[in-house]
């Protein structure tokens, strides 16, 4: 498919044509849902994004927030349990989860604290098929830096279809994107599902990923990449969101790519940046 993204599913946005009323909801806990109906629709219908502002977290400790990020995503979803190891940690810090996997030379260099920049992507989780939730709940920002990176998937598509639909092909075929515990991940970046466009992406992974299957790329599969490199991180494609303690950022995770930008933090480890993250899957329902 070379042409414009058609059907449900999260609408097109870029950040000129986004209005905040549309995807920030105060915390409210009062009335029979609360903001869970607005974030759902969000979701859902509109850009497929949401940022609850406001989650009070006075007195709690870094895991009591975990588990309050848990438990308002299961409010939307299916929640995932993480599997074993540190890259699948709940509390993110520059240590826990790094952009990628760094050489050693690379972290010499790095000071402890600092991560860098974490060019849009979607997660993977340990299964064949990407998480369709994404939440970030803020409990420390970054002394400097550190904000989220949005893009939303179906404009960037549309715009390779009226820029570069070659492009866009390549992008429609299989890449590998690393193994699993039994499995190939084997995905186009982009495909159509019944909820509407889906994206699967991460450079790195692919990259990776291709050189574990002994699969060097096709001719012109690297080039469409680049591309696509090329609009994600164009500034007009992204919206960039300073997350703030108590903020919880929740995204469709197949329609709304995410990053952000490096951040530097105090040398004490409980002052450091500290997200809470939650997987979740798409109600049965939906």
């Amino acid at each position: 498919m070379t042409g414009r993204a058609e059907g449900p599913g999260p609408r097109a946005w870029t950040p000129d044509t986004l209005d905040e009323q549309d995807w920030v909801v105060p915390w409210s806990p009062g009335g029979p849902s609360g903001p869970f109906a607005r974030v759902a629709d969000a979701l859902l219908h509109g850009p497929g994004l949401a940022l609850v502002r406001g989650l009070e977290l006075d007195g709690l400790g870094d895991p009591e927030c975990a588990e309050l990020c848990r438990r308002f995503a299961a409010r939307l979803g299916t929640v995932l349990p993480l599997p074993a190891g540190p890259s699948a940690d709940d509390l993110l810090t520059a240590e826990t989860a790094p952009a990628v996997e760094l050489s050693a030379t690379d972290r010499a260099e790095q000071r402890a604290g600092d991560a860098r920049t974490l060019d849009p992507h979607t997660d993977r989780s340990h299964r064949p098929e990407s998480p369709w939730l994404l939440g970030l709940l803020c409990i420390r920002p970054a002394r400097t830096g550190g904000e989220s990176l949005l893009v939303s998937a179906r404009a960037v598509h549309d715009r390779l279809a009226e820029q570069d639909p070659s492009a866009l092909h390549h992008l429609y075929q299989d890449f590998h994107f690393g193994r699993g515990p039994d499995f190939d991940r084997v995905s186009p970046v982009f495909r159509q599902r019944r909820h509407g466009l889906h994206v699967q992406y991460n450079r790195y992974w692919i990259e990776r990923g291709q050189q574990e299957a002994g699969r060097p790329f096709p001719p012109g599969r690297r080039a469409a990449l680049d591309t696509l490199h090329g609009v994600l991180t164009d500034p007009a494609m992204v919206l960039r969101v300073p997350l703030r303690r108590g903020d919880l950022l929740l995204l469709d995770n197949t329609a709304v790519l995410h990053g952000r930008t490096g951040f530097g933090d105090p040398a004490g480890p409980g002052e450091r940046r500290c997200l809470a993250r939650v997987w979740a899957d798409r109600p049965a329902d939906r």
